[in-house]
């Protein structure tokens, strides 16, 4: 294995302000905007925690402008 690859069993949950999900080599420093999300895994754990916990992927301020609306 190439030593700039990830290894599979070391990845962790980020997200960014608008609470898009991604999965991030855990040995890689993580993107500005993005944050950890507190779950670490293999890549494949880390995938379905982000399909458990994104049941919804429209941005977050859409989805708070819609919540908004409806109150209306």
């Amino acid at each position: 294995m190439d030593n700039l690859e990830p290894r599979d069993d070391f990845w962790i949950v980020v997200h960014d302000t608008e609470h898009h999900y991604s999965v991030w080599p855990q040995d890689k420093r993580i993107p500005v905007s993005w944050q950890a999300a507190g779950f670490a895994g293999s890549r494949q754990e880390c995938l379905a925690h982000i399909r458990d916990v994104w049941p919804d992927p429209r941005p977050l301020s859409l989805r708070s402008a819609m919540a908004a609306d409806a109150r209306l």
